[in-house]
């Protein structure tokens, strides 16, 4: 979920916004989401208060998660933060966490309830409101809230002191994702550890969940083979999806390591999709050098917070997004409970909309994809 627990201390122009061509362009993929939810960000408030029991609401965001979409609520606890993520049909609990992330003077500091900021934002631009954040600007609490209209999107500053919305300025531009890497075929190998990333022929994981209402597995292992791509030669790494027990899909994956800066890249996937025990389709299959497509970066050797690339850069067929949205989150898994994992926020412009988040353990590597969880690691002779 993308539910940054730490208040940022931002800087007042970021927070105040007229309506903007990034914006504009990104109401679509919020109109989707409204259409299948049916809380309004105000009640998802309300629901997600009751599921942490006391304590102030600071953050609140519809998004998709899982092909479900929900609203992830931030609540205050004292020394502590509630997250308590709630369907957005009915406002059922989906999944609940406890940090330890102190927030108490943020909300000293606010004199305006997160439900109030809402309202008023609302008052101010008709519409449907689908954030709402508490930020510090210059000792200053300011509750920005996020408002979709007339196909456009729009960020409605109130004031955490007096209630009353703010002059807005201009936004500022989102930054481009990289699309282009600057690496030389020779500090390229097939084997390597990542600290996220490990690239070790026999290495396994297996995560497993509930994905629209049945029991999902994925296993990912590091084959002892390689496949020479674009001139490079990489690791092949199977995944299989496997739902209720039928194979759903496997996909061979190749990627390679730099020796020099520790990055994975990826080079592309063979991909057979199943219906009824036989292969039906190959959806997303690309590899770097074919049809203008480019190898991407898969994990950076030195993650740093709000860094934007593409994974896939194979315009039309897979064009996979990544942005490091948290470096320190805490998860628990069937596998144990991890700590300082990073957290990925992918997305594509194939598929407008589509917004999905993963979290990767040091030393360990994926260990949750969406309603996936680690349930299991191994090495393989």
């Amino acid at each position: 979920m993308t539910r940054p627990f730490a208040i940022a201390a931002a800087s007042l122009l970021s927070l105040l916004s007229l309506p903007g061509a990034g914006l504009a362009e990104d109401a679509g993929r919020w109109e989707k989401l409204i259409e299948r939810a049916k809380l309004s960000l105000a009640e998802a408030v309300d629901a997600g208060l009751e599921r942490c029991g006391d304590g102030v609401a600071f953050h609140v965001e519809m998004e998709e998660d899982g092909g479900r979409v929900v609203f992830s609520v931030d609540v205050a606890q004292g020394t502590k933060t509630c997250n308590a993520v709630v369907d957005a049909k009915d406002g059922k609990l989906v999944e609940q966490a406890v940090e330890d992330e102190d927030h108490a003077a943020a909300i000293v500091a606010c004199k305006v309830a997160l439900k109030a900021a809402i309202e008023t934002a609302l008052a101010h631009r008709a519409g449907t409101a689908v954030e709402a954040k508490l930020s510090i600007s210059t000792g200053h609490p300011v509750v920005a809230v996020k408002v979709v209209a007339g196909g456009k999107l729009e960020s409605v500053s109130v004031d955490g002191v007096t209630g009353t919305v703010m002059t807005p300025v201009p936004p500022k531009p989102e930054a481009p994702f990289t699309d282009a890497f600057r690496v030389e075929p020779a500090e390229l190998a097939s084997s390597g550890t990542n600290p996220w990333f490990v690239l070790e022929p026999g290495y396994v994981l297996v995560l497993e969940g509930k994905d629209g209402g049945e029991n999902v597995r994925l296993t990912i292992t590091v084959l002892d083979e390689t496949k020479t791509i674009d001139g490079v030669e990489t690791r092949v790494v199977e995944e299989r999806e496997e739902a209720s027990g039928r194979l759903i899909e496997v996909s061979r994956n190749f990627f390679a390591i730099s020796k020099r800066t520790n990055s994975v890249y990826y080079f592309g996937e063979e991909v057979d999709e199943y219906e009824g025990g036989r292969v039906v389709g190959h959806p997303g299959a690309w590899r770097s050098g074919d049809g203008g497509a480019r190898f991407g970066l898969m994990m950076p050797g030195l993650p740093l917070l709000g860094a934007r690339y593409h994974q896939e850069v194979a315009p039309g067929v897979a064009m996979d997004r990544a942005e490091i949205v948290g470096l320190a989150e805490k998860l628990e898994t069937p596998a144990g409970t991890f700590a300082d994992c990073l957290k990925i926020a992918e997305t594509t412009p194939l598929e407008d909309g589509k917004r999905e988040h993963k979290f990767y353990a040091p030393g360990v590597g994926l260990v949750r994809d969406g309603p996936l969880r680690l349930a299991k690691r191994e090495r393989r002779a």
